[in-house]
This record gives structure tokens, C-alpha cells and sequence, in this order.
């Protein structure tokens, strides 16, 4: 089985403020998002991102795959 190459640096790699900027969520707000915990992360993950949904969407990505 071939094993996937890794990005050289320069090569498809975005600042944090880039990605920021590209994905509508800094990495920050992200890092802080993972940890905040119980009812408290439910609700800034609806309020603030529009829950799973919204935030896979932000991060251009699918829940199911």
C-alpha cells in the first residue's frame, strides 16, 4: 500500500491567519471551541457557528464522510 506524501512546507499550507480568513473561524476560536465543555459548548456551537452542520460548512467539509 502507498503511503500518502506529506505537504512540504510552503506546499498547500496556510498561515493561521490565512486559514482563518479562507475558513470563517480562526484557529483560536476553533481550539477554543474544543474545549469548552457540556451545555456550555452545545450552546456556542449553535449560537455562534450554527451547530455541526454550520461549522463543517465553515471548514468545507461533510459530516458523513
Amino acid at each position: 500500500m502507498a503511503k500518502k506524501k506529506k505537504p512540504t512546507a510552503g506546499q498547500n499550507e496556510l498561515s493561521p491567519e490565512d486559514a482563518g480568513r479562507e475558513f470563517g473561524i480562526s484557529l483560536k476560536e476553533l481550539e477554543t471551541l474544543m474545549q469548552t465543555r457540556g451545555h456550555e459548548g452545545v450552546k456556542e456551537l449553535n449560537e455562534t457557528y450554527g451547530g455541526l452542520s454550520g461549522l463543517a460548512q465553515k471548514l468545507k467539509t461533510h459530516l458523513i464522510h
